[in-house]
């Protein structure tokens, strides 16, 4: 009995030191076990934290309301028969004819729009089809051209850059997480193109399109799309035709999208459902669609360098933005790299601007190509990168 009563001391003795011992488990370190435990059970699923400084912190805007637009009524514009400045131009009524029959428009609707067109004289003079053009036909020394070209990286261009950037930046940041297009860039070109937005075209579109797509006969086919592009788009969105405005060259919006790039490559970002190229978000995100799909951008590339050449000048191989050639072969000819280019080992084109004391030179990547496809000229695209990269410099205070 007495050995009995021991064991059954012995156990109630354990059995209450382990209740105690139980109690110290709390319930925030039972979580703690079992996060840490569910956590190495799903090791593979793991999430990238963007750490940014508290003054650099963007915000994330408002989704904007799912509001019906107006549209405009297209049954508004009218007329039995054409009127106006080209109403007698057989090409314009072939035109309205194949409008008519390939996309079923009402007659009425195209003869009412194209009796409210005024000749663009101003177009057609900067394209040189009027005016004095003997002087375009003309050609200049190329030497000292760069040093002619409109200048694009002032103080001024720059700080407005830094306050575009500052402003969008959440549409800027979401751009380079959605395509890969580097901020800078999207940035360089609105600032390029219209000083970031201030300088969008005073241009009457109709009026632009149709002037250069029936009197510009070199280039008569190119604008006869674009005119067609821009009936097609403001009948598809339910703009106003008669009030859109842009450039001499029937470009418009803040990025300036020809109307067959804007039916192609316009995208609406910010969720409205509306792609609106004068809207500051759907501008960047249609840029960064553009230079992905038709430019074919290449994330993380560099965009272009500078390399040193001994001579003066430079006539030893055909230059420009469709010219490749191995860094090799280039080096083999005496130019040097000004850095080590992001580590691009890549084939490259050769730039030249020709300053009036000497041809400065530059290798091009894939993405010199694609920016390219925006303006195909080698002054156009070193103006936006250049741009870009001070802009870049200025915004994170380099």
């Amino acid at each position: 009995m007495k050995i009995l009563k021991l064991l059954i001391t012995l156990s109630l003795s354990i059995y209450i030191v382990g209740c105690l011992k139980r109690d110290d488990v709390t319930p925030e370190k039972e979580n703690i076990a079992e996060s840490n435990s569910s956590y190495q059970n799903n090791a593979s699923y793991a999430r990238t934290v963007r750490v940014t400084f508290p003054e650099e912190r963007a915000s994330t805007p408002p989704l904007p309301e799912m509001v019906e637009r107006r549209r405009f009524n297209l049954n508004s514009i009218y007329s039995p028969i054409l009127n106006g400045y080209y109403s007698k131009s057989y090409r314009l009524k072939k035109f309205i004819d194949d409008m008519s029959s390939r996309y079923s428009m009402s007659r009425e609707y195209l003869y009412g729009l194209f009796s409210t067109v005024s000749r663009d004289v101003k177009a057609l003079e900067k394209y040189h089809v009027i005016g004095d053009i003997k002087t375009a036909k003309t050609r200049t020394s190329r030497v000292g051209s760069w040093d002619r070209y409109p200048r694009f990286v002032t103080a001024d261009r720059v700080a407005k850059g830094v306050e575009f950037w500052r402003k969008n930046r959440y549409w800027l940041d979401k751009a380079y997480r959605v395509f890969g297009v580097a901020p800078e860039y999207i940035v360089g070109i609105t600032g390029v193109e219209t000083n970031y937005g201030r300088n969008t075209g005073k241009h009457r579109l109709l009026d632009t399109l149709t002037s250069l797509a029936l009197e510009y006969k070199r280039r008569s086919k190119f604008f006869t799309t674009q005119l067609e592009n821009y009936i097609l788009l403001t009948k598809e969105q339910g703009l106003n035709p008669l009030n859109i405005y842009g450039s001499y060259g029937g470009a418009f919006g803040m990025v300036q999208f020809m109307p067959d790039s804007y039916r192609k490559y316009a995208i609406d970002f910010d969720g409205d459902g509306v792609a609106d190229l004068f809207n500051p978000a759907d501008a960047i995100g249609s840029v960064a669609n553009f230079f992905i799909n038709k430019g074919k951008w290449i994330p993380n590339m560099p965009v272009a360098m500078r390399v040193l050449y001994p001579k003066a000048r430079f006539n030893a191989l055909p230059t420009g933005y469709k010219t490749e050639y191995s860094q090799d072969y280039l080096m083999s000819l005496g130019m040097r790299p000004t850095g080590d280019f992001g580590g691009y080992r890549g084939p490259v084109s050769l730039i030249k601007l020709s300053k009036y004391d000497r041809d400065e030179l530059w290798w091009g990547t894939k993405n010199f190509y694609a920016i390219a496809r925006y303006n195909p000229r080698d002054y156009y695209v070193m103006s936006v990168h250049l741009l870009a990269q001070a802009v870049k410099r200025a915004y994170f205070g380099r």
